[in-house]
């Protein structure tokens, strides 16, 4: 039997994992010594961790990873809420960028409370699925529609972005407000369009059946994809991960390093020519801030996704006989790093493209003192 590295994930962006590991273990089991075994409840429980792994990690990894997955879900849910009130109070803060902002928000926020919770769940008790099958679909669904939709928004937010600074005058041809409200309107469409494969694909069903009575194991019922649709799904997967990473990393990529060519080569000629010192300080700093901004985007973009994608690789390129006590390692480490991060992803955008611009600092500034202004107007007898 091979040792068994991974702890069972209901995520839907780790289920192919999961269920390829579970039959990997399978695999490996004696089924002869099963009809034997299966005698008593704690036989039962054996089995069922010999195939599925433990229902728990040990105590030393399920605290600290529920003390981050708690400060990710408060700070993200809290950030990305602000973010909304702040544009939606604040008529000056309605701008074609914020527009993003905004639908991005929306999509982190929605990320974090239907699927940050049931994963801290399944970290305490990875089996069996106790939420029901409408809300296992439900959850598959959202979490996929809001994964594309932040992609898309951050994809979108890029080119917006790119074509402002780089083509002005095209920019300026058509209202920037009404384009960007469409384009958030069209992401939304298009990526619940492209995760209903998954909502479709996914069931509550029993991993283990007793063999002696053919009788489902009810304890190891699980919110995941079947097999007999796993090899389907696999190139669902393996299209979204070209679609929703590699070609949006491409765009950004490309976007930013023309966006930094522009604004470096939009010093003026005369920088040359000696300049008081305070003008060509300020210019250089500003400069060196954008290009900053614009490198700590691609870089927080690629480093929340590589290990989530990394690991659906893995699953998808890696046969079962292929995989080894080291490759399962590898993979139980991907899996806790790309779980964080994840998530991690959800609170950082408001960090990224929120907290760093002063004008929306001033913003949730005054927003902040209107309402607590109101809080002790109403508190008044």
């Amino acid at each position: 039997m091979m040792d068994n590295h991974h702890v069972p994930l209901t995520d839907l962006t780790e289920r192919l994992a999961n269920l390829s590991m579970w039959a990997l273990n399978w695999s490996y089991f004696d089924h002869d010594n099963l009809n034997l075994s299966l005698q008593s409840g704690d036989e039962v429980d054996r089995i069922l961790q010999n195939i599925m792994g433990a229902k728990r990690k040990d105590i030393r990894t399920v605290v600290p990873i529920t003390v981050v997955y708690t400060a990710i879900f408060l700070t993200g849910v809290i950030g990305n809420i602000c973010t909304c009130i702040v544009i939606a109070r604040n008529a000056y803060m309605r701008t074609v960028t914020n527009y993003y902002l905004f639908s991005l928000a929306v999509s982190d926020v929605l990320t974090l409370v239907v699927a940050l919770p049931p994963e801290l769940y399944t970290i305490w008790e990875a089996y069996p699925w106790h939420l029901g099958e409408p809300f296992c679909i439900f959850r598959a669904l959202l979490i996929e529609m809001t994964t594309y939709a932040s992609v898309l928004t951050i994809t979108s937010f890029t080119v917006e972005r790119y074509i402002a600074i780089c083509h002005p005058i095209r920019s300026q041809r058509s209202s920037r407000q009404t384009r960007a409200a469409r384009c958030v309107l069209s992401i939304w469409i298009i990526s619940v369009l492209c995760a209903l494969p998954y909502p479709i694909h996914t069931r509550v069903f029993t991993f283990v059946t007793d063999p002696r009575h053919d009788r489902p194991l009810s304890d190891s019922l699980v919110c995941n994809i079947p097999f007999p649709w796993q090899n389907r799904m696999g190139y669902f997967f393996q299209v979204s991960t070209f679609v929703f990473f590699i070609f949006p990393m491409v765009i950004i990529v490309v976007m930013y390093l023309l966006i930094g060519m522009r604004l470096r080569n939009s010093a003026p000629a005369s920088s040359l020519v000696p300049q008081p010192h305070p003008t060509t300080t300020a210019a250089s700093r500003a400069r060196r801030a954008v290009l900053k901004m614009l490198v700590a985007v691609v870089v927080a973009f690629f480093v929340c996704w590589a290990p989530f994608h990394a690991q659906r690789l893995m699953t998808l390129y890696i046969r079962h006989e292929q995989w080894t006590p080291t490759l399962l390692l590898i993979q139980s480490h991907l899996f806790y790093i790309s779980g964080v991060l994840y998530f991690l992803s959800c609170t950082v955008n408001p960090i990224l493209y929120n907290l760093l611009s002063r004008k929306f600092r001033n913003a949730f500034k005054r927003t902040l003192c209107r309402c607590c202004l109101s809080f002790e107007t109403h508190s008044i007898p």
